[in-house]
């Protein structure tokens, strides 16, 4: 599924998701994300040096999240 684009009229939004050793988290999140409503937002996924290869799954599942 792709997100839409975004819109003039709404107030740009940024949703930053902290992840430490979340990956189990990560798809139930950015999915709920994916489909929101709202068009004028960005996701950021913050890692804090996770080792359960978080950032590598978000970059191949989730290619319009910003890591």
């Amino acid at each position: 599924m792709t997100r839409k684009l975004h819109s003039k009229n709404e107030p740009e939004v940024a949703v930053i998701v902290l992840n430490y050793n979340g990956k189990h988290h990560l798809a139930e999140c950015l999915r709920s994300l994916q489909i929101l409503d709202y068009e004028n937002y960005e996701v950021y996924v913050v890692d804090n040096g996770s080792t359960d290869s978080s950032i590598e799954y978000v970059r191949e599942s989730f290619p319009w999240v910003k890591i």
